[in-house]
């Protein structure tokens, strides 16, 4: 059961993203996505960079690439004459990557409007942190800050998924006009974010550093003990000196918590209400 949703959202995905993109999706039977790709979208879901360098000195024209992309539950075998190019589509496989890295570049930086008359400008930023040592974990945060008074809401997301934004201004709406500094909006980002990394439970990094610190007691009794019972040169000592030293940054490298955090994304959004944070 849980395959099969796995997959359904994986075509919705694509499909959706097929047509964010203004591609032609040509008619398809079930679980299947027929689709011309216009020039842009065919440079990142493709990789001909020579081709395409070749294409754009001489000025060619060439006709459209057509992908046959093929989902679970389809009956399209690989041989199917009205599909002579099926392409299997699984989460990890290669054209799903290019696709996912072409939907997260495009969303970097993005504008909505909700369908209202009377709208105010917003500031959105989605920060990845990541908590990380030989162990990892992830978070997403979401800030929204009103444009106005800079006033800060925090994890607006599920507010925003619950709101009919649109990449089109509605017709005839009022939009309150801002000024934006983008020096100031990031240091209140920053601001916000280093409160929500001290604020979390840090106890992760107090159990990675006690792993490391026991892991590198177990690599100097071993050296310690080879050297003790080895009758080794002054040239071998120096030589598991060295391996020592690169094993212990090694270990320190992997093992040794830090946090990193990276902005995924920022829009300007403008709301009819302000959000509800959570």
């Amino acid at each position: 059961m849980t395959e099969t949703v796995q997959h359904n959202n994986l075509y919705d995905f694509c499909y959706r993203y097929f047509k964010h993109v203004g591609a032609t999706i040509l008619p398809s039977v079930t679980s299947t996505i027929n689709v011309e790709l216009p020039r842009d979208v065919d440079k990142e879901l493709t990789d001909r960079p020579f081709y395409w360098m070749w294409i754009d000195a001489m000025n060619e024209m060439p006709p459209n690439t057509v992908l046959h992309l093929v989902f679970e539950g389809s009956d399209v075998q690989p041989k199917d004459p009205e599909n002579p190019k099926p392409e299997m589509i699984t989460p990890g496989c290669y054209r799903m990557q290019r696709i996912l890295q072409s939907a997260k570049t495009r969303g970097m930086f993005a504008a909505a409007y909700e369908q209202a008359q009377i709208l105010s400008p917003f500031a959105l930023f989605i920060a990845k942190i990541s908590f990380i040592s030989d162990l990892r974990q992830d978070f997403l945060e979401s800030y929204a800050i009103d444009l106005r008074d800079f006033q800060i809401y925090g994890n607006v997301m599920d507010d925003l998924f619950q709101r009919d934004l649109r990449d089109e201004r509605p017709t005839a709406a009022q939009v309150l006009p801002i000024a934006i500094n983008m020096d100031q909006l990031f240091h209140i980002v920053n601001q916000c974010i280093e409160l929500d990394v001290q604020a979390r439970d840090h106890s992760w990094a107090k159990e990675a550093r006690n792993r490391l610190n026991s892991e590198l007691k177990r690599l100097d009794v071993y050296y310690d003990s080879v050297l003790a019972t080895s009758n080794l040169d002054a040239e071998q000592i120096a030589s598991y000196a060295a391996e020592r030293e690169l094993r212990k940054a090694e270990i320190i490298w992997r093992t040794e918590p830090k946090v990193e955090v990276r902005l995924t994304q920022m829009a300007l959004i403008y709301l009819a209400q302000k959000p509800r944070d959570r």
